[in-house]
């Protein structure tokens, strides 16, 4: 007879990867053709292309703004779409723990709409990653600064998150592909880490990691980590991984392991995988690593799909702080220790009442203390 709990029987975390924008919908698209089970949905304005994808989970926002049509770069078009049907998507995060949204910026729909969406998915408690890729050079200085301006609206909002640089992802070797496998790079490093990341969540592991990681992972790296992952085949491919790791270009050939204060490593292998096999990657990345007290945790599943093969998944934070924002709904102030020297830098914030107003009646205006700091009733994370 089972011990546990009627309500703690169902309690794996909800997690809905989204794709917003042209970009965005046809990555996450690409990521449920390959594995079903993925709890996904695409959300744009183009209709036209919302129409072409086989996923069954599509929200069409903005048709009464831009008439089935995309936002043609606008920004504002693309933000007013998503602020006008945004009821769709507050509904689709009601049973959501973590929610992974997948975009490229500098155009409209994804610089517009992605800001909005963190907003919502903020308010409704749920946790948020971001994973966007950036604009090319040669696209223009002006799609970079579009990029760039939404890149800080989404910070405020957002736990965390992921820029995949298109432009450090290719290197010269690439110039004389063909362009469609060019601009696919950022689509699979997207897809790979997603997919890594979900099977990590949803699946019971050799050794611990779960949900609570992850989550203490993105409160904590001051809004930016960074992803790779890599796989090796055969009987060196402990070696092969630990190798790659070093080498890959959005960890700037193990520079960002070396700097690292905070880290996730996933493992996924067949089972086939030896202990002897961990060890070796888990070693070498010890190696790099540049301070002891680094907060690091890593897990290991099995896979009888991954016989023969190793994945392994980085997260890797430069910063490490306590989130500015206590989102169990303690109020948080300023206060001065006089036994510190005063010196440019960062005013601490620490858990404090109301003080001599903790004992008059609040001003409640839509269920919510408007005496409470719009930034502690929104959860809204503040620029350091």
């Amino acid at each position: 007879m089972s011990n546990i709990a009627p309500d703690l029987k169902h309690s794996a975390p909800g997690i809905l990867v989204m794709g917003v924008g042209s970009s965005g919908a046809r990555a996450v698209c690409a990521m449920q053709d390959l594995n079903p089970g993925l709890n996904a949905v695409c959300v744009d304005t183009d209709l036209r292309l919302l129409e072409s994808m086989e996923s069954e989970r599509v929200i069409h926002v903005g048709s009464s703004i831009t008439r089935g049509l995309s936002a043609g770069g606008d920004v504002e078009l693309g933000r007013q779409s998503v602020e006008k049907d945004s009821s769709a998507i507050r509904k689709l995060l009601r049973n959501v723990d973590l929610l992974v949204i997948v975009a490229g910026l500098g155009g409209g729909t994804g610089s517009g709409a992605v800001p909005v969406i963190t907003r919502i998915a903020r308010e409704a408690g749920t946790l948020v990653l971001a994973m966007v890729g950036m604009p090319f050079k040669f696209e223009g200085k002006k799609v970079g600064m579009v990029a760039e301006d939404a890149l800080k609206r989404i910070r405020t909002h957002a736990d965390a998150i992921v820029r995949i640089s298109n432009e450090r992802l290719l290197n010269r070797a690439d110039a004389d592909k063909p362009i469609e496998i060019s601009f696919a790079r950022s689509h699979q490093v997207m897809m790979d880490a997603i997919i890594s990341l979900w099977r990590l969540l949803s699946r019971c592991g050799v050794c611990g990691l779960d949900f609570a990681c992850i989550h203490t992972m993105l409160r904590n790296c001051d809004g930016f980590c960074h992803v790779a992952v890599v796989e090796g085949a055969g009987a060196d491919r402990a070696a092969l991984v630990a190798e790659g790791i070093m080498a890959h270009p959005l960890l700037m050939k193990g520079k960002l392991i070396s700097s690292a204060v905070g880290l996730i490593v996933g493992m996924t292998g067949g089972h086939d995988l030896k202990l002897s096999e961990v060890e070796t990657v888990m070693n070498r990345i010890q190696e790099k690593l540049a301070v002891d007290d680094v907060w690091l945790n890593f897990g290991v599943i099995t896979d009888s799909a991954f016989e023969g093969r190793l994945s392994v998944i980085i997260l890797a934070a430069e910063q490490w702080k306590e989130p500015l924002v206590d989102s169990s709904g303690r109020q948080m102030g300023f206060r001065f220790n006089p036994a510190r020297p005063v010196e440019q830098g960062e005013l601490m914030l620490e858990t404090v009442g109301k003080g001599e107003f903790a004992y008059v009646d609040p001003t409640i205006h839509n269920n919510q203390d408007l005496d409470v700091p719009t930034y502690i009733r929104r959860e809204i994370k503040l620029p350091r």
